[in-house]
C-alpha cells in the first residue's frame, strides 16, 4: 500500500494517506493480506520494495500494489508516470513510469498480480480487453492462469483527491466493495461495482485490464474474504 500526501515540490493531497491506510486496514482484517503500508515513499524507495518482493514471492503467492498519489501523462512520448514523494514537474529522474511497473510485474513470480491506482492518467497502464465469461467453474479458471490486472481510477485524464467523505471518490468505492463482499470476489465484479458509482459520482472513468507485455495468460486476481 502506497500512499503520498506530503509532496516536496508539487501540491499535497488531501485523501492518499487516509485511504491507503484505509484500504491496509481492511486488506488485512477482513481478507487476511500481509500488509506493508508505505507512506511518502521516493522513486528509489518504491523500487528497492519491489526488488524485494522479486527476491521473495514464489509461485503460490498473490500480490496486490496499490497506489495512491499523484501522476502524470507526458503528451511527447506517450507514457504516464507515477509521482513519488520527490517528484518535480522539471524531471523525470524523480518520476516512477509505467515502463518501469511492467517490468516490476513481469519479472514477479507470484502468479497473480493487481495493481489498483488511484492517480491523475492512471488509465495509461492499461489497454482494451473484453470481460471474461462467468461459467460454473470461473474461479478454478482464473486461479489456474496467470494474471496481471491493472484497476485504475480513471483512463487519460484527472481524477479528483475528494468526494467519497475522507476518502477520494474512487477508493471509497473500493473500500465499499470490499467491505460488501461476503464471499469471492474477482477484479471483474470490482470494477463492475467501481465503475458504476464513480462515474455517477464524479467526471472520471475507472478502467480495470492487463497492461502490455507484462505476462498477463488470462486469470484474474481473487479476494477471498474470511470465513
Amino acid at each position: 500500500m502506497i500512499g503520498i500526501n506530503d509532496y516536496t515540490s508539487l501540491p499535497k493531497l488531501q485523501t492518499a494517506l487516509a485511504d491507503a491506510r484505509a484500504v491496509a486496514k481492511t486488506l488485512e482484517s477482513d481478507y487476511g493480506f500481509t500488509v506493508h503500508l508505505l507512506e511518502n515513499l521516493s522513486r528509489a524507495d518504491i523500487l528497492d520494495i519491489f526488488d524485494e518482493l522479486r527476491e521473495t514471492l514464489v509461485e503460490t503467492d498473490n500480490l496486490l500494489i496499490c497506489y495512491a498519489g499523484h501522476g502524470w501523462f507526458d503528451q511527447q512520448s506517450g507514457r504516464g508516470y507515477w509521482l513519488p514523494v520527490g517528484a518535480r514537474n522539471d524531471r523525470r529522474s524523480r518520476w516512477l513510469s509505467n515502463g518501469d511497473l511492467t517490468d516490476v510485474l513481469k519479472a514477479m513470480f507470484a502468479k497473480h498480480v493487481m495493481v489498483v491506482a488511484d492517480s491523475c492518467y492512471s488509465g495509461t497502464l492499461t489497454r482494451s480487453i473484453s470481460p471474461a465469461t462467468r461459467t460454473p467453474d470461473y474461479v478454478s479458471r482464473f486461479t489456474a492462469k496467470r494474471a496481471r490486472v491493472v484497476l485504475s481510477s480513471g483512463g487519460l485524464d484527472p481524477v479528483v483527491d475528494s468526494g467519497g467523505g475522507k476518502h477520494s471518490v474512487f477508493a471509497a468505492q473500493f473500500l465499499k466493495a470490499l467491505r460488501e463482499n461476503k464471499d469471492i470476489l474477482d477484479g471483474t465484479r470490482l470494477f463492475d461495482h467501481i465503475h458504476c458509482n464513480v462515474v455517477l459520482n464524479a467526471d472520471q472513468n475507472p478502467q480495470y485490464s492487463d497492461p502490455r507485455h507484462a505476462g498477463h495468460e488470462g486469470g484474474d486476481f481473487l479476494f477471498v474474504r474470511r470465513e
